[in-house]
């Protein structure tokens, strides 16, 4: 999902199918692994805080630079590894004793971005067409980031940079497409590390972008998944010059 300059999506690790509805509505099957992909649009740097099933994820806030990418796998939190997991409803071992169904939030990943105020000493380079330059390195001696580490520094505001450097079309929701209500619990390990990062002062107004995840029918994800992403018709060849 895009707004703006910004966009969320939620995609599989190491296989399976995810499809994303009109209605926000995330259809995933209980087990499935996912990654969240934050991305940039705009020519400035931003700060984006995640929060999933009403938790903050993100500590401080991740970084993304300007046209920047980046896939979030597991929280920023220096206890956490694991990575993010899809769970149905009722499964009292990852949501407690009420399994989950007390949780308004379950299911909803919610990311809120604020632009760093525009900052002189910054240069940026407007992509040129077809594709995107690669990120803007800061100048010599600002924001240079420290070495790895999990832990916030004490400069205002701070936030963090994975240290690891593609979107779905939209169909209409049916019915017959969601199952049930589910949220994420963590497995696995994730070798993904952060590294603080200090900017300048942010913009107050955050966008916000907001999607659901839910157990979809198999049906659903099956349909999906033999779904061509684009027209099985070959792309028309340019006329010959002359």
């Amino acid at each position: 999902m895009r707004v703006g300059d910004f966009g969320v999506d939620v995609v599989a690790h190491g296989g399976g199918t995810l499809e994303e509805l009109e209605s926000g509505h995330v259809l995933a099957r209980a087990g499935q692994v996912y990654r969240l992909r934050l991305r940039n649009f705009g020519p400035l740097y931003c700060v984006v805080e995640v929060d999933i099933d009403g938790w903050r994820v993100t500590a401080g806030g991740l970084v993304l630079e300007p046209w920047g990418t980046t896939e979030l796998e597991r929280p920023i939190d220096k206890e956490e590894d694991g990575r993010f997991t899809v769970e149905a409803e009722g499964d009292e071992r990852v949501f407690g004793p009420d399994g989950g169904r007390d949780n308004a939030a379950l299911g909803l990943i919610e990311a809120r971005f604020r632009r760093e105020l525009p900052q002189g000493h910054r240069r940026t380079e407007v992509p040129t067409l077809p594709s995107f330059p690669a990120a803007p390195r800061p100048m010599p001696g600002q924001d240079v980031p420290r070495s790895p580490s999990r832990y916030p520094t004490p400069s205002v505001p701070s936030a963090y940079r994975s240290v690891h450097a593609p979107s779905r079309a939209f169909t209409e929701q049916r019915d017959d497409a969601i199952e049930r209500a589910a949220g994420t619990g963590l497995t696995g390990h994730s070798d993904q590390r952060f590294v603080p990062i200090s900017l300048g002062p942010l913009e107050s107004e955050a966008t916000v972008i907001q999607l659901r995840l839910v157990i979809g029918t198999e049906a659903a994800l099956a349909d999906a998944a033999a779904r061509p992403l684009i027209n099985r018709v070959a792309p028309s060849r340019p006329a010959p010059r002359p």
